[in-house]
């Protein structure tokens, strides 16, 4: 910030959107406040980048019709946590960022709204780069799949009849689960 002041030009790089559960809204609030002139270069969302590395179509004609993107951040206990559970379940295609650690209860909480148990659902870590892994199952499966796979952050969960059509673009990637 203090460099900025000073009239010089800083780069603050963000993975994905900064505005799109990357914190840009608070930094922009921030600058904005201390008169700080800054300029937004949008870069791709991991939803977006991570699905179509993954080959998972985001909305399909016949299969995805709604996306809803979520943080996964907060324990679904926590009053912190807001999400309607019962709209997420109605949901065509649920993307949860952040949620690896709460998997076992982000589940618990869509079935307990009325997620079919068997919907298809992939977890997506390392989106985009050489070591990405894809881990295909149901909802239901998910958490166990996941904590088999010994997946690590950074990951999303994607929830919804479109990760049926996970096809791997790597040699790296792997199908495990009740999906393969």
């Amino acid at each position: 910030m203090n460099r900025a002041r000073e009239g010089l030009r800083v780069v603050r790089l963000k993975g994905g959107d900064p505005c799109v559960f990357g914190r840009g809204g608070e930094e922009i609030e921030y600058l904005a406040q201390r008169g700080i002139h800054f300029e937004i270069v949008p870069g791709v969302t991991t939803a977006v980048g991570a699905c179509a590395a993954a080959g998972i179509p985001l909305t399909h004609r016949d299969a995805g019709q709604s996306v809803a993107l979520v943080t996964g951040h907060f324990d679904p206990d926590s009053p912190e946590c807001t999400l309607d559970w019962d709209s997420l379940a109605r949901m065509s295609t649920v993307v949860v960022y952040m949620g690896l650690r709460h998997v076992s209860k982000i589940v618990a909480r869509l079935m307990d709204a009325g997620m079919d148990a068997d919907l298809p659902a992939a977890a997506i870590a390392h989106a985009t780069l050489p070591n990405q892994f894809v881990v295909d199952s149901t909802l239901s499966q998910l958490a166990r799949d996941v904590e088999e796979a010994d997946l690590k952050a950074p990951a999303i969960l994607v929830i919804g009849e479109n990760a049926r059509l996970h096809r791997p673009m790597q040699a790296s990637q792997a199908r495990v689960g009740a999906m393969a």
